[in-house]
């Protein structure tokens, strides 16, 4: 990758901050407007491609986590094959940073032509997605010149879970209601995290740099960030890397494991460790030198530190220095 637009990818990193400010208030202030139009809802699909699809995995996770709603997240280019809509009460929220993209914008349409309500969530609001779409939320995160999603990702996922917390207190859940006034705090742990990662991910880097593949693992909502961590991976670093659930890849995606490998493990956040510490231990005796991911201290030489103030918010914090470790591998690598 030219050193120019590795520049230009971590300055936009370094943005993020602003643009997860800029996001939770316009995207508060219109919910403000619209969430008595969004309910009642019979179900919540959530659709989108690439980086914009692991959001709709995060949304989908903290709506229901949030509201106890019935929802899924399924790819934009899959939308048609798997989805039946039947009635209005069917709400179909697809995402999109550009809202040009053909997959997202064929889902959106095949939606609204079946009777769904339709809520747009982009970057662009003069956008095809924003014109066709019944209501729009806009995240407020920039042109990113680099062309990589990095505080685009970031500001979807401050969006989702805020959407999921107007549901959730509408319905009167009380997590709903204490989750919105942490997001209060979000742009300034933004900040922390990005401060505190930034030195962690140049040393992995430096470290990591020579492996071959890379294995992601997470579980939870941190699933998702485990397909955008290596996604980033090719797309800035080019190198090879997957996600993986982190018990699904016991299944038979472990047999590829040897000494040319990193594996970075996503811990649970608050406690739940013994099962990624017993993995851990497994990949070592593969070969595997490990990666952790976590927000408190673990014991690994290699470790990337994301302090979380609540598990559902926890891809937001987690994403973060994986997104510098990318950049920065990509720069050893030259």
């Amino acid at each position: 990758m030219p050193g120019h637009q590795a520049r230009l990818i971590l300055k936009e990193i370094l943005e993020e901050e602003k643009a997860v400010k800029l996001t939770l208030d316009s995207v508060s202030r219109r919910l403000d407007e619209i969430t008595s139009n969004l309910l009642p809802v019979g179900f919540t699909y959530f659709t989108g491609s690439g980086t914009s699809y692991h959001a709709s995995i995060v949304g989908q996770y903290a709506l229901s986590r949030l509201s106890s709603s019935f929802s899924s997240s399924v790819p934009a280019s899959e939308f048609s094959q798997w989805v039946s809509v039947k009635d209005p009460d069917t709400l179909i929220v697809a995402v999109s940073r550009s809202g040009e993209t053909a997959d997202t914008l064929e889902a959106a349409e095949y939606a609204r032509n079946n009777g769904a309500r339709l809520l747009a969530l982009t970057n662009a609001p003069g956008s095809s997605l924003a014109r066709i779409s019944n209501l729009v939320l806009l995240t407020r995160a920039g042109e990113e010149k680099s062309g990589v999603a990095t505080q685009s990702y970031v500001s979807q996922l401050a969006a989702l879970c805020l959407f999921s917390a107007f549901i959730g207190e509408v319905k009167g859940r009380d997590e709903a209601a204490r989750l919105k006034l942490l997001l209060k705090e979000l742009p300034e742990k933004v900040k922390e995290t990005i401060k505190l990662s930034e030195g962690q991910a140049k040393r992995l880097a430096e470290e990591h740099s020579e492996a071959e593949i890379f294995f992601v693992l997470g579980s939870g909502s941190n699933y998702a960030t485990a397909l955008e961590a290596a996604l980033k991976l090719k797309e800035v670093a080019r190198v090879f890397a997957e996600g993986f659930s982190t018990r699904e890849f016991i299944h038979g995606p472990m047999r590829l494991v040897d000494e040319k490998t990193t594996t970075i493990l996503l811990f649970p956040p608050q406690g739940q460790a013994d099962m990624c510490m017993d993995l851990a231990g497994r990949l070592e005796k593969l070969g595997s030198r490990v990666i952790a991911v976590a927000d408190r201290e673990t014991g690994f030489d290699s470790q990337l530190l994301a302090p979380v103030n609540d598990p559902i918010l926890s891809p937001i914090f987690f994403i973060i220095p994986l997104q510098l470790l990318s950049c920065y591998i990509s720069v050893v690598r030259g």
